[in-house]
């Protein structure tokens, strides 16, 4: 099992590719519980991403639709479940929906899975009410975990600036590399000192040019491939066909991290192509 002096070092002087799995490995377990985290360490990722909102009685909850009923046993809005209600409800298997299994696995609160990962994993933390995140971010402090959390917000250079919420937890920029201004944008954010930005693109070719900008900002860009979001048609379904012709890529292309409903098959890949050097 992963330890906290392995937890991995997201600076791009860390030649290694990030694997980060999408509410944690829920292929074989409900999203954004317990065992997804467990099965994400063990899958060999390096961060897991999950979801987090605020309950009625305001602890911070991790789900990911606004409602309990895709992937719990229960009923309506989170925002109107109070604490103790939300500490009686269980998780459906895997992506949840109508008919799935209930699990004996328990709804989270973001202190508990913070807790639980601690020293085994980076936590990738989306608010998924942005009035959430500086609220998100004193819970962090309060619970004293800067060294695995990383917070995100969305940026759009066309309306506004990224702010910086935060001296102590590390945020990150969610962004799409706009035709053109790319380079600009990033010049852009350059003084903040993001660490990872999580983009969405059109033009591989612009990605490419924008390797120098990024490695001197020390700033490593996060894909999605994803099947229902993706860039190109570079997807998780086709990565199991040619995993070289997707992630292969992106990293060639200046990716240093990848978001995936596949980390073990990612994790495996990325080792067996450090080994083979292609």
């Amino acid at each position: 099992m992963t330890t906290h002096s392995e937890l991995f070092t997201i600076s791009r002087t860390n030649p290694k590719i990030m694997t980060i799995a999408h509410r944690g490995a829920w292929k074989n377990a409900p999203e954004n519980s317990f065992l997804a985290v467990e099965h994400a360490i063990m899958a060999g990722a390096d961060m897991v991403e999950i979801d987090t909102q605020k309950c009625l009685t305001g602890e911070f909850v991790v789900i990911h639709d606004d409602t309990l009923d895709r992937t719990t046993n229960g009923k309506g809005l989170v925002s109107e479940t109070t604490l103790e209600q939300i500490q009686t409800l269980h998780l459906r298997q895997g992506a949840g929906g109508e008919g799935s299994e209930v699990t004996t696995q328990p709804l989270p609160l973001l202190s508990d899975l913070l807790a639980y990962a601690k020293g085994k994993i980076l936590v990738n933390i989306d608010a998924k009410h942005p009035e959430d995140l500086p609220d998100i971010i004193i819970e962090v402090e309060r619970l004293n975990m800067q060294d695995i959390a990383v917070v995100k917000s969305p940026y759009d250079p066309e309306q506004t600036e990224w702010p910086t919420l935060t001296d102590t937890v590390k945020h990150m920029p969610m962004m799409h590399a706009r035709r053109g201004h790319f380079l600009d944008d990033l010049q852009t954010l350059a003084p903040k000192r993001p660490i990872m930005i999580e983009l969405s693109f059109d033009d591989l070719h612009e990605l490419q040019q924008a390797k120098p900008l990024l490695e001197s900002m020390d700033c490593r860009i996060w894909i999605n491939t994803l099947d229902p979001v993706h860039p190109l048609d570079m997807m998780d379904s086709t990565a199991l066909i040619n995993p070289e012709k997707v992630w292969g890529t992106l990293i060639d292309a200046g990716v240093g991290a990848i978001q995936t409903d596949l980390p073990e098959y990612l994790a495996q890949w990325l080792k067996q192509r450090d080994v083979f050097g292609e």
